[in-house]
């Protein structure tokens, strides 16, 4: 295989999933598939449907919008459930329809907003209570949504550096960035420390950064802001993206690794076998990038994630308790 960065790299995220996938030992990555797999996404790109789908932009006003999808982003991760175990899920409005994951996280913020909460207040988020993050993301069924905490603990930070560096408002991050994506990602990476998704391996750091750039992309879409330099984000590595991959012949995982995550056993943050995952991931929406160039690996990230929520006939995902994703 001929590892070959053809796209810019200001975060680092493409050289350091290049210098994982040269020397894989538990994942597999398998080009002759890839030419297969392109074909479908470009299909999802060229129906038009893909914007559409992401439920962007419920607040009102575009300095809401903006803090709105900033925050989603803040707790944007860990959605999936431990085996025998009910999955959180949220009904928003009555009669709606429960849905989960990144779907149920936006109706917990709409219905924060409908029912006139402060959530979008930096001052409010910095004193967040517990009780207030359980009421906020409370499930059907008294499901909990898993790693509570943490993301009490993320929406406090974001509140606090709010507040004290960009006098309450997301908005004003833009402002500093210029509206330009590599510099939105790197100030939120600077100034934000739970978006700092960086690992080890081998001495070296590998960095995915995936929350940060999402946040950049998920920016873009909405209609009153222009973003500049989108193409220059890379894939967002989480649980979804290699899943699909892995149902499309793209990858493989090694006997062992593929029993643990066919029978839900967990794969620690930072081990090898998960940095292995999400760096091959990654290099291969970059491979794929490369044969569909008109479009981002942003983009073709987010078609793949949507083929994702049809009804697939799919193995498990990896299970890792993370922040990150």
């Amino acid at each position: 295989m001929e590892f070959k960065i053809t796209s810019q790299d200001p975060f680092k995220v493409l050289s350091s999933a290049k210098t994982v996938a040269g020397s894989l030992k538990f994942v597999k990555i398998h080009e002759e598939n890839l030419d297969r797999l392109a074909k479908i996404i470009s299909k999802k790109l060229e129906g038009g449907e893909v914007l559409e789908e992401m439920n962007f932009g419920n607040a009102g006003s575009l300095k809401d919008n903006v803090q709105l999808i900033f925050l989603e982003d803040t707790v944007n991760f860990c959605f999936w459930a431990e085996k025998d175990k009910p999955k959180w899920k949220v009904e928003w409005p009555d009669n709606s329809g429960a849905v989960d994951g990144w779907y149920a996280l936006t109706k917990c913020f709409d219905r924060a907003l409908t029912r006139n909460g402060p959530i979008l207040e930096a001052e409010y988020l910095e004193n967040l209570t517990l009780d207030e993050t359980k009421s906020l993301f409370s499930g059907n069924e008294n499901t909990e949504i898993p790693l509570l905490e943490k993301r009490m603990e993320n929406l406090k930070e974001a509140g606090k550096v709010l507040r004290e560096k960009y006098k309450g408002e997301f908005i004003n991050v833009l402002k500093k960035a210029e509206y330009d994506s590599v510099k939105i990602v790197k100030l939120i990476v600077e100034d934000f420390p739970s978006f700092r998704d960086i690992s080890k391996l081998d001495g070296k750091e590998i960095y995915f950064l995936k929350r940060a750039q999402i946040c950049a992309q998920d920016l873009s879409y909405l209609k009153e802001l222009k973003i500049k330099n989108v193409d220059t984000l890379t894939a967002f590595a989480d649980y979804k993206i290699p899943q699909m991959l892995m149902k499309f012949g793209v990858i493989s995982y090694n006997p062992d690794l593929a029993k643990k995550i066919d029978d839900y056993v967990l794969v620690p943050a930072g081990s090898r076998e998960e940095i292995e995952i999400r760096s091959a991931t990654i290099w291969c929406i970059e491979l794929i990038k490369q044969k569909l160039e008109k479009y981002s690996a942003a983009e073709i990230d987010n078609a793949l994630w949507l083929i994702s929520q049809s009804k697939l006939d799919v193995k498990p995902y990896h299970r890792t308790y993370s922040i990150y994703y």
